[in-house]
């Protein structure tokens, strides 16, 4: 379980390190956004680990929903945020806010899927 979740991360942080090195060009950006699929990974693990939740095997598919999801959320990060006249902080901390609530959400409303 240990060794998906650490694949998932990886595989995810690299699929944002493109977008990442082209919006850098443009304005710095802050290379922590690299690391939110593994921050929704260790979110998802801990609202599992304290019950909150569907409790099954079978929802480990939400990992993948979660690692897909944050790389979409740190795209929209650096071709809209971009956009946007706010501060980096603000942007990115939007980015965190919204892989949270994916992570709570997506916790809350899957139902109990068969092993």
């Amino acid at each position: 379980m240990i060794a998906l979740l650490l694949l998932l991360a990886t595989i995810a942080g690299l699929l944002i390190w493109p977008g990442w090195r082209w919006a850098n060009k443009r304005e710095p950006q802050s290379y922590w956004i690299c690391f939110l699929p593994a921050g929704g990974l260790c979110l998802w693990v801990l609202l599992t680990a304290i019950g909150f939740g569907a409790q099954s095997m079978a929802n480990v598919v939400e990992t993948f929903v979660v690692a897909l999801l944050s790389v979409v959320v740190a795209y929209l990060n650096f071709f809209v945020g971009d956009r946007q006249l706010v501060s980096r902080a603000v942007r990115d901390g939007v980015a965190v806010a919204t892989v949270v609530v994916i992570v709570t959400l997506l916790r809350a409303f899957t139902p109990v899927l068969a092993e």
